[in-house]
């Protein structure tokens, strides 16, 4: 008996199918700190430089006190100016387009969707996951950001070089971020959580300085939501514009981030926490280039900069916070 091409029957060989024009997103995480860097303008552009720098005031000028009417006023000379500095790291990655692929992807009833496009979406996307990881590094790979499991560290205290300073000095407290390793599990039960919640808060305020944003899993969100089951709640409507569920606490969103750090509630004030980018390697993309001995053509899109911060004293950290 005659047989023709098992894949192709009467039916699929006669009718077209009818294919979505729409790529979905089956990638992405919840990037909820990459996204709020980007919407408070803390992704700072930078015409140039060899590293990026924060200015730091870590004193005050001794003169300054009560005096009789007739006591001479104290002249010191002051040195009370410092700068954090981090170096550049660099972000990268290819795309890839096979001459024969693009060919092939041609013809008004041919091409459902433009290749040259999806391979854009497809980096774009990349390189935003990339960074959603990288805002959380904790500095261990050289090659990675000072993300924020260096710069909110759980041992401050010990580390030797944060920015070029080394926070476990005598008299440089001052470039310690504030932790509590306290730990519970207690939202809904007591108010163990809220407790710890609130002394980082207070430990991390001073003034109008202090934290803007409450980042953690979504196992701790889940215990946070259910010690709020009787209150009201408040939303920030860019935040649900943005497809990001979050809480209020005192005056600051809670979020769940993806890659934060299982057990930790971080207390972040995004004023003073900034992602630093070099204008000229900021998600660029090189000129396609035709591979001499493939029919294909890549370019490379890269970004050259790091997650920095001036004041570590207003950021918090929570941990041991279970469920």
């Amino acid at each position: 008996m005659a047989t023709g091409n098992t894949s192709y029957s009467t039916l699929v060989t006669t009718t077209l199918q009818d294919h979505g024009k729409k790529i979905f997103d089956a990638v992405s995480t919840n990037n909820a700190l990459y996204w709020m860097l980007e919407k408070a303008g803390n992704i700072k552009v930078r015409a140039g430089g060899r590293t990026f720098t924060h200015p730091i005031l870590y004193g005050t000028n001794s003169s300054f006190k009560m005096y009789s009417k007739l006591e001479t006023i104290d002249l010191p000379v002051t040195d009370i100016v410092t700068r954090a500095e981090y170096p550049i790291k660099v972000a990268a990655g290819s795309i890839v387009l096979g001459t024969i692929d693009l060919a092939m992807n041609a013809g008004d009833r041919e091409k459902l969707l433009d290749l040259a496009d999806e391979k854009k979406l497809e980096a774009e996307i990349s390189m935003t996951e990339l960074m959603g990881d990288q805002v959380f590094a904790d500095g261990s790979n050289a090659k990675d950001f000072d993300g924020l499991d260096f710069l909110i560290n759980a041992a401050p205290s010990g580390q030797t070089d944060v920015g070029g300073i080394d926070a476990s000095a005598t008299g440089n407290e001052y470039w310690q971020n504030h932790t509590n390793t306290t730990g519970t599990a207690a939202f809904n039960t007591s108010q163990a959580g809220l407790t710890i919640m609130n002394e980082v808060l207070n430990s991390t305020t001073y003034g109008r300085q202090g934290p803007k944003a409450v980042f953690t899993t979504k196992a701790v969100y889940q215990l946070y939501e259910l010690g709020l089951t009787s209150n009201i709640r408040y939303a920030r409507t860019d935040l649900a514009d943005a497809g990001f569920r979050h809480l209020q606490f005192t005056t600051m969103p809670v979020l769940f981030d993806d890659n934060a750090t299982t057990a930790y509630m971080y207390f972040v004030d995004t004023d003073s926490l900034w992602l630093q980018v070099l204008a000229q390697a900021n998600m660029k993309v090189t000129q396609f280039q035709l591979k001499i001995d493939q029919l294909a053509s890549s370019a490379l899109m890269y970004l050259a900069g790091n997650l920095t911060t001036g004041s570590r004293r207003t950021q918090g950290l929570a941990t041991g916070i279970t469920g």
